[in-house]
């Protein structure tokens, strides 16, 4: 309805020239607002996780129910041609991949992940900075995805440094999403999603991430935020996966808000959960605080454990009990002197929880094999389900969507409101002018029979019954003021009609001129005028009708 009216009403106001820019500014000023707050496209809550080819997890052991979306990591570049490579023992896992995990959860979007894990940085390096190595390894992805039934690609170049890499890599971002956008018009499929995997912070030592770029090109980023410190090289304990350090930058809130204060929105970044952590050796098991001394890694060559790995390690040594720390959000656990920095129920729900406050897209998780059982994999789909979700945040989209019905409603009364308006201006004025125009007409009529006693008012109804409606098998001929027709009055008389054209020029004075001044001339060779009409906006002179055998000039 409300496009009807958006249509019609131009019609309405063409006579209303002064208030068009009005309701043009209103009717956009509707829509601004409308998309504003309602975008065209809206990407709803990402719940994505890694599955690494890898792992001990089989894919089909998958819970894909607990995701949105899962990522198969990783396909490799080769270091001498810059093609793709998938080595064979992943090549049947890639190939059955998506299938797999739709039988559980047919919704699920699944995307390949290339780079990373043995990935040489110099290799990546290379291909970026090249035109030509770039162009195989877009086509080859799309190739590639496209084989194997991924719905999207993702770029994992977290070792990135330098302002080059960085140059290249947001060359790269906008040529991939071109031949992404081409692929999807030549094709009856949906265009791939196209994602990257990106650290903690856009600020390197050297450089920065292609903000702009990842902005325009990518559907969203994974931040990595974790792996602040590890015990390979920190010589003290620490939370390595910290959500705030009150002491230091290296901290994912300082990371968030550095990605959104420089361009970036929030809703194009998805925040990184480890589901896993690092063992420190303290250098005295009395000092076991965050930031003890320590020694190096404990356990684990690099110190690294997954969370299963974690829980099976306290349960082995009397059911350790670990302990939250609010201020760094992280949790650890001791045993002996063995110091475990990790993330577990409490702290991921927080996070979750930090995400949807900031008006993140979502989170991503590292790697869904390394949960226990799928405990957090819940803990962080309870909170999009209501758990420890900032009530402000929650309630955003039901206002944004009273809101727009609230302005929708609005915008079709304000234009009802004015359609009705204008509509009864124009039936007043139709109204005045019909009013004034029977008055002219009376008046008309008046003067002739004043001047010209021997003149008769006929009704037009009469002249229409005459003349059969003013037919045209009736018309005598045509003159410059307008039609002739022959008609019969009720009494047998037979009488010619002149009726004057609605498109002549001829007004009420000339008209009323020519009745009185032809009324006047009696003349052998002259017609007689009989009579006049006025009505309905029509002028009609009635004469005598002269055969045309008789010698009689017809004014016509």
């Amino acid at each position: 309805m409300l496009l009807s009216l958006y249509i019609c009403l131009p019609c309405i106001f063409t006579k209303q020239a002064p208030m068009v820019s009005s309701i043009t500014i209103i009717i956009l000023f509707h829509v601004f607002l409308s998309l504003k707050l309602h975008p065209a496209k809206t990407q709803a809550w990402i719940k994505a996780g890694y599955w690494f080819s890898g792992s001990d997890l089989p894919i089909s052991d998958i819970n894909s129910t607990l995701y949105t979306h899962l990522i198969c990591a990783f396909a490799g570049l080769n270091s001498s041609s810059y093609h793709l490579s998938i080595s064979s023992s992943d090549d049947p896992l890639f190939s059955a991949f998506t299938n797999t995990v739709k039988q559980k959860n047919p919704s699920i979007t699944t995307l390949l992940s290339i780079g990373g894990g043995s990935t040489n940085y110099s290799t990546l390096s290379a291909m970026a900075g090249n035109s030509t190595y770039r162009k195989f390894f877009i086509d080859d992805s799309i190739k590639i995805a496209r084989h194997y039934g991924f719905q999207g690609l993702d770029f994992s170049w977290v070792s990135a440094s330098t302002s080059d890499n960085m140059d290249s890599m947001g060359t790269l971002f906008e040529e991939w999403r071109a031949a992404i956008a081409l692929e999807g018009r030549n094709s009856s499929l949906s265009e791939l999603i196209l994602t990257a995997a990106v650290q903690y912070s856009p600020r390197l030592d050297s450089g920065s991430f292609p903000i702009d770029s990842i902005r325009k090109n990518l559907n969203w980023t994974h931040v990595l935020a974790f792996d602040y410190f590890m015990p390979t090289w920190a010589n003290y304990t620490a939370a390595f996966a910290a959500l705030y350090d009150p002491d230091s930058d290296v901290n994912t809130d300082f990371g968030i808000r550095a990605w959104i204060n420089g361009g970036l929105p929030a809703s194009k970044l998805v925040l990184g959960l480890p589901f896993y952590g690092y063992a420190w050796k303290l250098a005295s098991p009395n000092e076991n605080a965050i930031g003890a001394p320590a020694t190096g890694p404990a356990v684990t060559e690099d110190g690294s454990m997954s969370y299963k790995v974690i829980n099976n390690y306290f349960k082995a040594n009397g059911r350790v009990d670990p302990i939250y720390n609010s201020t760094y959000v992280v949790n650890y656990g001791i045993v002996g002197s063995t110091w475990i920095s990790f993330d577990g129920v409490d702290v991921v729900r927080t996070k979750v929880s930090y995400a949807k406050e900031k008006a993140l897209l979502g989170y991503v998780v590292w790697q869904v094999s390394q949960d226990d059982n799928w405990v957090l994999s819940q803990a962080a789909g309870g909170v999009d389900s209501g758990g420890g979700v900032d009530p402000k945040h929650e309630g955003r989209p039901k206002s944004r969507i009273l809101i727009i019905i609230l302005t929708t409603i609005a915008a079709v009364i304000i234009l009802l409101g004015l359609a009705f308006y204008f509509i009864r201006i124009r039936i007043l004025k139709s109204k005045s002018k019909e009013t004034k125009l029977k008055v002219n007409n009376a008046a008309a009529a008046g003067d002739f029979e004043s001047n010209n006693p021997e003149l008769i008012e006929y009704s037009l109804a009469d002249i229409e019954k005459a003349t059969d409606q003013f037919a045209f098998e009736n018309k005598l001929g045509e003159g410059g003021f307008g039609p002739v027709y022959k008609g019969v009055l009720p009494g047998g008389q037979e009488i010619a009609v002149k009726k004057l054209s609605k498109s002549s020029s001829q007004g009420f004075d000339e008209f009323k001129n020519e009745v009185m001044l032809t009324a006047r001339l009696q003349h052998v060779n002259l017609v007689k005028v009989l009579g006049f009409c006025v009505g309905r906006e029509e002028k009609v002179l009635v004469y005598e009708y002269m055969p045309k055998k008789k010698p009689g000039l017809l004014p016509i």
